[in-house]
């Protein structure tokens, strides 16, 4: 049962199927999204910090890594989403909103998995130059930041997310310096 014959045999179809499928990347489509909404109840609360949203966002249309990027506003009032994906394409749109009527929505698309281009409000970002976009929209304007970060061990959980925001000297110091109250005690 052992012949050269047959081991050839096994060989090559062995080969055959290494050829069609061996090193070829998986390929993934759709949305995989996630975050959180929450207002701490504390003494001179920081909105963006202490009252926030975060989305969390991985477009995938090809590459199973996708093409990530983050919304974190300082509307804590809750989050509508919307998107999919299919070969060559994925898209997702998205809204942060407060109770007092202030509200933002942002869109993505990328059609390669790994790039992509973020619309905030009538704004468009090119995500080759960060994928971490800080949101204000104290003292009657939306100032947006956008930051180069890496997002691939990205927190969604509320405790995460607010100490990422204390820790990060970025993040916080955008909020602080757009603080609806900071700005009028001044």
């Amino acid at each position: 049962m052992n012949s050269p014959a047959l081991s050839r045999c096994l060989y090559t179809g062995l080969a055959l199927v290494c050829l069609s499928g061996c090193g070829h990347k998986p390929t993934n489509y759709g949305i995989d999204d996630g975050g959180s909404s929450w207002i701490t109840r504390v003494d001179d609360a920081l909105p963006g910090i202490d009252a926030a949203s975060v989305s969390v966002v991985t477009l995938k249309a090809g590459p199973p890594e996708g093409f990530r990027f983050v919304v974190w506003s300082d509307l804590p009032n809750g989050q509508d989403t919307a998107g999919g994906g299919r070969a060559g394409r994925a898209s997702y749109a998205g809204q942060h909103r407060a109770t007092d009527g202030r509200r933002i929505e942002f869109r993505a698309e990328t059609t390669d998995g790994t790039t992509g281009s973020i619309t905030i409000g009538d704004a468009v970002y090119d995500s080759t130059r960060g994928s971490l976009f800080l949101v204000s929209t104290q003292n009657d304007s939306c100032k947006v930041a956008q930051l180069d970060m890496d997002l691939h061990n990205f927190p969604k959980h509320q405790d995460q997310l607010i100490a990422l925001a204390q820790s990060t000297e970025a993040i916080h110091r955008f909020f602080e310096e757009h603080n609806h109250k900071a700005s009028h005690d001044q």
